[in-house]
Parts: structure tokens; C-alpha cells; sequence
């Protein structure tokens, strides 16, 4: 079912982690793995460095603020990373001024597992190691987003053969404007990122860079701009593998 968590009330929970610091968004700190989604925002401190390693739950990473590199890629502001479970990639090394990210799982991870970690291939279980980095997405100024004359939608991560409805899409609303958000038939679910202006949900104005949680089981989310109009982002993963649908149900 769908779940949806208001940015601007988190924020002021963050807390210091090690170098950096973080916001918890959907779920918490965990080092057991569990069905319940998981989202967070993290801020890298200067130079700050992540070393290479992997998780064993698919994930998103979508680099808001800052600059910085992810591997070979940059990470520029907007940009979107997908990683299968169990597929390395690293490191992370933020900028002179920091780097900021929100990570997004469909459930609960165990930690991170480094690749330095004696033996690591022991640890790893089959995947399609899936690896990718979107196109960079630039937001609209506030009165060329609202004066919008129709809906425009946009594939900044192409899906490609043996994806399984894997993609990221950036759908764009005037002021007041509506339009259904991307199939769930075929897909693992995915979150709405709200970017830029804001999304009016079942009553409620969800602001940058509130949540949206649309299940594979749910109908496509209708997404309604507020009267400043909306930028979002909509990061589809992958039809769940047996490891993924197995996770933490027992």
C-alpha cells in the first residue's frame, strides 16, 4: 500500500554519524534485515570518503546537494543511482563543499558490507548486478515550473533488456496540474521524489523532498501539482528476485 512521509518533519531529527550526518525517513537504523521500508537522507562531510561495498537489499541513491564522485561516475546534483543486492560500488567521495543523498529501499537492510571485508565472496548471493548512474536532471525556475503548459515526462535512466521495469523518470506539472505516475504492473514499486514545488496527496501538500511509496501491489499513483506546480522524480525498481521477495518475511 502506498506510504508517504513529509520531508520537513524529519529534518529536524537529523543526527551526527560518524563524519556526516543523517536523516532517517521511512524505517531506522538497522543491522538485521526486515520487510519494512527504508529511507534516509545522508550529508557527507568535505572530502568525506565512503569505501566500496554493497548491500543486500536493491536500492536507489538520488545525490541532492553537494558534488562529489560514486566509482568512476560523477555524482553530480540531480543524478539517480540504482545497485541490485549484493552488487558492489564505491566508493563514495564527497566534495569540497559535502555531499548530500537519499537512499531508498523497499525494505529494511542489514548494513553495508564492505568489499575490503576478508573472504567477501563468500557473502555474496546470485544477482543481475545491476549498476547505473541516470542523466543529470536540472529544475525548473519557480515561474517557468508553474506557467508549465501541459505535463512532461522524462526517462533519465533508460530501461534496458532483462531490466524488469527497472527506470527513473522526472515528470514535470504546472500549477494545479495532474497526470497518473508510471505503472506498478511489472515493476518492484517505486518512490515519488518530490524535487521542486509541491504534491498534493490525500489531503495533505508534500514539499522537497517529502516521500511517496507506491507498492507493485498498488494501482499508478495520480500525481497532483500545487498551485506552484511540482517536479518529481519516480525511481521504478526492479520485479522483486526470490532473495528480494524472501527478505525479511520471516
Amino acid at each position: 500500500m502506498m506510504e508517504a512521509v513529509q520531508y520537513a518533519e524529519k529534518e529536524p531529527d537529523r543526527f551526527k554519524r560518524g563524519k556526516g550526518w543523517k536523516v532517517n525517513l521511512f524505517g531506522k537504523n538497522s543491522d538485521v534485515p526486515a520487510k519494512d521500508l527504508q529511507a534516509f537522507r545522508i550529508d557527507m562531510s568535505a572530502n568525506m570518503q565512503l569505501d566500496s561495498h554493497f548491500h543486500i537489499v536493491d536500492q536507489f541513491q538520488i545525490f541532492m546537494a553537494g558534488s562529489g564522485t560514486i566509482g568512476r561516475d560523477d555524482a553530480a546534483t540531480i543524478t539517480a543511482h540504482y545497485a541490485d543486492h549484493h552488487t558492489g560500488y564505491g566508493p563514495l567521495i564527497a566534495g569540497e563543499q559535502g555531499m548530500s543523498y537519499l537512499t531508498l529501499r523497499p525494505k529494511t537492510d542489514a548494513g553495508l558490507v564492505k568489499l575490503s571485508t576478508p573472504n567477501v565472496r563468500d557473502l555474496l548471493k546470485p544477482t543481475k548486478r545491476r549498476h547505473r548512474v541516470s542523466s543529470k536532471v536540472v529544475l525548473s525556475i519557480p515561474p517557468v515550473m508553474a506557467h508549465l503548459e501541459k505535463p512532461v515526462v522524462e526517462t533519465v535512466m533508460e530501461e534496458m533488456p532483462g531490466d524488469e521495469g527497472m527506470t527513473v523518470k522526472v515528470i514535470r506539472l504546472g500549477a494545479e496540474q495532474s497526470v497518473d505516475g508510471p505503472a506498478t504492473e511489472g515493476t518492484g514499486g517505486y518512490f515519488i521524489i518530490v524535487m521542486n514545488g509541491s504534491v498534493l496527496h490525500e489531503g495533505k501538500e508534500y514539499e522537497p523532498w517529502s516521500l511517496i511509496w507506491v507498492a507493485h501491489t498498488d494501482a499508478p499513483i495520480k500525481l497532483e501539482a500545487g498551485s506552484k506546480g511540482a517536479e518529481v522524480m519516480a525511481s521504478v525498481f526492479p520485479v522483486w528476485d526470490d532473495w528480494m521477495r524472501e527478505l525479511g518475511e520471516s
